[in-house]
């Protein structure tokens, strides 16, 4: 229903930490019509150009909280509202080149009421916006 908002436009960027690169990130909408409990997301998978993503390589940051993706489901008292993008960081030494990169990614959400999973996924191609700097401790696997 809302997978066409799923990939975030604007925030897609190297990351940086005391002079270096340390990886990238990018912001998720919910493919649903309401907020959630961070615990009701099943999956999300990410992959750039066309190079899928280790979830292991991934942090989720919810309102400035990280997140394993393994954590996920303990995180029942942090929700993730239709209007506020999630940060997905991954993890990868020097970031990405300059210029534009294809971008796909997909969610799966436990919904209470539904017999099956709501699943959202959307590809955009997008340019790295300027670098983000991050302070000592952030980001940290």
């Amino acid at each position: 229903m809302f997978e066409k908002y799923l990939i975030h436009p604007g925030s897609f960027r190297n990351v940086k930490r005391a002079d270096k690169v340390i990886g990238y990130e990018i912001g998720l909408r919910i493919p649903y019509y309401r907020g959630l409990p961070m615990s009701c997301v099943e999956e999300i998978t990410l992959s750039v150009d066309d190079d899928k993503v280790a979830s292991n390589d991934m942090i989720i940051v919810v309102k400035g909280e990280e997140f394993t993706v393994s954590e996920l489901s303990t995180a029942i008292n942090h929700r993730w509202e239709m209007v506020d993008p999630i940060t997905v960081f991954v993890k990868k030494e020097g970031g990405l080149s300059t210029g534009k990169h294809k971008i796909n990614g997909f969610v799966s959400l436990r919904i209470s009421y539904q017999p099956h999973s709501n699943v959202g996924e959307d590809e955009k191609i997008l340019e790295l916006a300027e670098e983000k700097i991050v302070k000592e401790g952030s980001y940290e696997l």
